[in-house]
């Protein structure tokens, strides 16, 4: 394919921040292509080495322009040259990477092919310093190499790394270039990631070229490198709140893998900075020194999985204090008595008026689900200490006991109605013994509706989502959408999972059949960070006094084994 007249076919775009000499030798690398209709594009983004000038001395044998601008971060420096770049297609390039001669040839070969994006390999450059990092790069590379030439190899967003990637104009336009929100401080966040995530749902076609070579010539200072790992924790949080349905991508993240990594390195992840660097300044040294060695691979990755896991937990920390809610979960308002199975499941309508009013003394705003999700989309804020309030299975006595006690207050709530045994009762509970219990029928539920209590599912029948086969699950979550709003109820935009259960195919169906927000029955508050189809909620129990209610809101977020102190403490207080 030619380029148009007074168009080059290429732009190869290449941001670059206090690196000079890198820089100059891969750019003048760039004149062995084969492919010679290109341009070449250099954002020099800040410094004080005399990068601009040095590539303005240059006379290569394709147009040059070199750009400066405040150090802004790669994310700014990518917009600005490809705003400044006139190629019918965009090729980014890291300064540190030394292309290939037939690497412009081979993108053009996956574009001609139907591509809309290209990404190539990039393998480690031979002459990288030969260290612990170079090291981990290197297999890196190989690995991912190895992964995307695979049979049925599928590429993931998180493959789409601007190291080296080609995108057209068209489709760059479409996207709306990167995100340089991710920047902190001229630092690197997760644009590539956002980047790819946009261009994957937008329906762009990506191919992975391994023929397509660039080689990477690694040298980061293991500090340096500390710090990147930290910011990219910060960077994953981020991109939650952009795009929600990637929370669960974040659980697969680093972790500690041992039980003496977790232990010792574990409690640094929370100690001020100043804990832990005493032991980062030794692995780094010996990092700098060439050391290689098992021991000292296991302290060094250690301790990044330690930064990533402290930038995680800083960026949850900052959000947690902004637009967050406790999500209260009940189920029946009647004393349960002595029932084997369901006795604690049943808080009376004068404990729960005793409860929400003990609550707003202490300072506890009730929100309803427009305010939660106007929060979480960045529409609107919560106040302090805000608490959703919602009731599981929506028995009969939620329209004749509980509606008062919420009407009473202007408490506003969310209910859940099993939407295929409306006018039923508990079917799910009598094969255990439980006693039966009457659910609202039609009627009863749009008059909980009519008095600001909004609707949504818990599902067909019931059963636990996480255990059905996958087509069973689309149809519990999907016709039960259906069902509601055949009776006269408006479309639900909440559903909780029966039983608390759900996985990441349980949450693909609630995404398909369209659920904004989705609830789990694990503790914890809910927040922008928070992965929106599986929010956590805090049960409220038959057992649960004001005290206990309260140390349940103060330990939502501690792991599990010290809030269970905390709680059998609370309830052996008299």
């Amino acid at each position: 394919m030619e380029a148009t007249a007074g168009r080059p076919r290429f732009s190869v775009v290449v941001p670059t921040h206090q690196r000079r000499e890198r820089v100059v030798h891969n750019v003048e690398a760039l004149a062995k292509q084969e492919l010679s209709s290109f341009e070449v594009v250099v954002v020099v983004d800040g410094g004080s080495d005399g990068t601009a000038a040095a590539l303005r001395e240059l006379s290569p044998p394709f147009p040059l322009t070199v750009l400066e601008q405040e150090n802004s971060g790669a994310a700014e420096a990518r917009n600005a040259g490809a705003r400044a770049a006139g190629g019918e297609i965009l090729l980014f390039l890291d300064d540190d990477m030394e292309a290939d001669p037939t690497m412009l040839a081979e993108h053009e070969r996956s574009h001609r092919e139907g591509a809309d994006l290209v990404v190539g390999d990039m393998p480690l450059h031979p002459d990288s310093p030969q260290n612990l990092l170079s090291w981990g790069v290197g297999l890196w590379a190989s690995s991912r190499r190895e992964r995307l030439t695979a049979d049925g190899a599928e590429i993931g967003a998180d493959d789409l790394l601007t190291g080296q990637m080609s995108i057209s104009r068209e489709a760059f336009a479409h996207v709306g270039g990167f995100d340089t929100s991710f920047t902190r401080e001229g630092m690197f966040g997760g644009e590539d990631i956002d980047f790819g995530l946009r261009v994957v749902k937008a329906g762009f076609t990506v191919a992975y070229n391994p023929a397509a070579i660039s080689y990477q010539y690694y040298d980061v200072d293991p500090a340096a490198y500390l710090r990147r790992t930290r910011e990219a924790g910060r960077s994953e949080e981020e991109l939650v709140l952009k795009h929600p349905e990637q929370g669960s991508r974040l659980d697969e993240g680093p972790a500690f893998h041992t039980r003496r990594s977790r232990w010792f390195l574990g409690p640094l992840v929370a100690a001020p900075e100043a804990f832990s660097w005493p032991l980062r300044a030794v692995a780094v040294a010996l990092v700098r020194s060439g050391r290689q060695g098992a021991w000292v691979r296991r302290l060094f990755f250690g301790l990044r999985t330690m930064e990533h896991l402290r930038g995680v937990r800083q960026a949850r920390r900052a959000f947690a204090g902004e637009d967050s809610v406790a999500v209260l979960a009940y189920h029946a308002v009647s004393d349960l008595g002595e029932d084997p199975v369901l006795a604690e499941y049943g808080v009376p309508a004068e404990r729960l008026a005793e409860q929400l009013d003990g609550l707003a003394a202490r300072g506890w705003n009730f929100v309803g689900l427009d305010a939660v999700l106007a929060a979480f989309e960045g529409r609107g804020s919560l106040p302090r200490r805000a608490a959703l309030v919602t009731f599981d299975d929506c028995y009969v006595d939620l329209l004749g006991e509980g509606l008062p006690v919420l009407v009473e207050r202007s408490v506003p709530a969310l209910a859940f109605a099993v939407a295929g045994l409306t006018g039923a009762s508990n079917e799910w509970d009598r094969p255990l013994g439980a006693r039966e219990l009457p659910l609202l029928d039609s009627a009863g539920l749009r008059q909980l509706a009519a008095s600001g209590v909004e609707i949504g599912s818990h599902a067909m029948t019931h059963r636990p989502l996480a255990r059905l086969e996958q087509a069973e699950v689309a149809n519990e979550v999907a016709d039960s959408t259906a069902k509601l709003e055949s009776l006269g109820l408006p479309r639900p935009r909440a559903l909780s999972y029966p039983h608390g259960e759900t996985n990441a195919a349980v949450e693909a169906a609630a995404r398909e059949a369209g659920y904004l927000v989705a609830f789990t029955v694990d503790p914890g508050i809910a927040d922008r960070s928070c992965d929106r189809l599986a929010l956590p909620r805090i049960e409220v129990l038959a057992s649960d006094s004001m005290r206990t209610l309260r140390v349940k809101l103060a330990t939502a977020r501690w792991p599990a084994r010290w809030r269970g102190l905390a709680l059998r403490a609370a309830r052996l207080l008299p």
